[in-house]
């Protein structure tokens, strides 16, 4: 005797599709960046930024201007804006209710944290090109020579920090919710410390690298150090997106 159909079928488990979780990833960070808010942020953000840069050209000296374009904004806001904003972007996917969504999708973890980190990056990336193209003309406004033909080098120095700092913040938001305890460590431990240190241990410190691409003028001082430096942050940030991508993996988070 044949047995009775069952009631009902379950549904056969979706299969992982990288390709397709990668462009959900990319249209949920998107739709975040479009948000009016944080637009109405940004250009608070730009607005105080530019009045910072108009303070600062002041000094007519044209190494001055651009000193202080290294100094305090490629060596100083941009790690430590780089830092909170990824921090901040990973640690919201882990409140109660968001994880519950991300952690039922289709998608291993490790690969959900570097199309995260990736997708992030690449939009941080765009909000650090408007806040250089801020400074850069207001000093063109101020009349100082030459300061555009210096710009591909402040945004080589800003890409490679932000890359790298942001892995930072993808890190201590997966390691606890004190994230900024672990920049505050981090900032006066390495970038502060052993950073200021005049032998070659102030290496560890991005920052200081960064910084050391430069001469008095603000002119990169050769293709050479920018491959070192380059290929330093990119190993530090595969280093801190690796760390942060298995603990991630081995976490277990409570949702609702």
């Amino acid at each position: 005797m044949n047995a009775p159909p069952p009631l009902f079928t379950l549904p056969a488990p979706v299969a992982p599709n990288l390709r397709h979780a990668f462009g959900g990833v990319w249209r949920l960070t998107l739709r975040r960046h479009l948000a009016p808010g944080r637009w109405v942020m940004l250009l608070a953000g730009l607005a105080a930024l530019g009045l910072l840069a108009f303070a600062a050209s002041h000094d007519r000296r044209a190494d001055h201007y651009a000193g202080w374009i290294v100094d305090f904004y490629v060596a100083f806001l941009v790690p430590a804006f780089a830092f909170i904003s990824a921090a901040g972007a990973m640690r919201d996917d882990l409140k109660t209710g968001t994880v519950d969504y991300v952690l039922t999708r289709p998608m291993p973890r490790p690969a959900y944290v570097v199309a995260r980190f990736v997708t992030h990056t690449v939009f941080q990336q765009l909000d650090f090109l408007l806040a250089l193209v801020t400074i850069v003309a207001v000093g063109s406004a101020r009349g100082f020579p030459g300061l555009v033909a210096l710009t591909p080098g402040f945004l080589v120095a800003q890409v490679l920090l932000i890359t790298a700092f942001a892995a930072l913040g993808f890190l201590a938001a997966v390691l606890t919710s004190r994230y900024l305890v672990i920049g505050i460590v981090y900032a006066g431990v390495i970038e502060a410390g052993l950073g200021q240190i005049p032998t070659q241990i102030s290496r560890l410190s991005l920052t200081r690298q960064a910084h050391n691409l430069f001469a008095s003028t603000g002119e990169i001082v050769s293709a050479t150090a920018v491959l070192g430096t380059g290929a330093v942050m990119l190993l530090f940030t595969a280093l801190a997106l690796t760390a942060a991508a298995t603990l991630f993996r081995r976490r277990e988070f409570g949702g609702e």
